[in-house]
C-alpha cells in the first residue's frame, strides 16, 4: 500500500496541538485545515526498499515537524478566523 507519510506527519502534529488551536473543531473544519496544511507541504513517499529508520527519522525531524506545524497554523487562522463555530 502506498502511504504518504506527510499525511501521517500532518495528523501526528495536529493532534499534539489541536487543543491549543483557535478553531472550531468540526470534521469538516479539521478536514480542511489538513488539506489546506498538506496542499502547501511536499508529499513524502518511500520505497518499499527503505528501511523503517528512514521513515521514522522522517516523521521525527525537527525541520519537518516545524514546516508542519507552521502549515497547520496558518490553515488554521486562514479558514476559522470569522468561524461562528470555533473553540475560545
Amino acid at each position: 500500500m502506498i502511504k504518504n507519510y506527510m499525511e501521517i506527519l500532518v495528523d501526528e502534529i495536529y493532534n499534539e496541538i489541536k487543543s491549543s488551536l483557535d478553531h472550531c473543531a468540526t470534521d469538516d473544519c479539521v478536514h480542511n485545515i489538513k488539506s489546506l496544511a498538506l496542499n502547501n507541504l511536499e508529499p513524502k513517499y518511500f520505497l518499499t526498499t527503505d528501511e523503517a529508520g528512514s521513515k521514522n527519522n522522517f516523521l521525527l525531524s525537527p525541520q519537518g515537524r516545524i514546516s508542519v506545524l507552521t502549515q497547520l497554523i496558518e490553515a488554521a487562522k486562514f479558514l476559522c478566523s470569522d468561524c461562528p463555530n470555533r473553540e475560545i
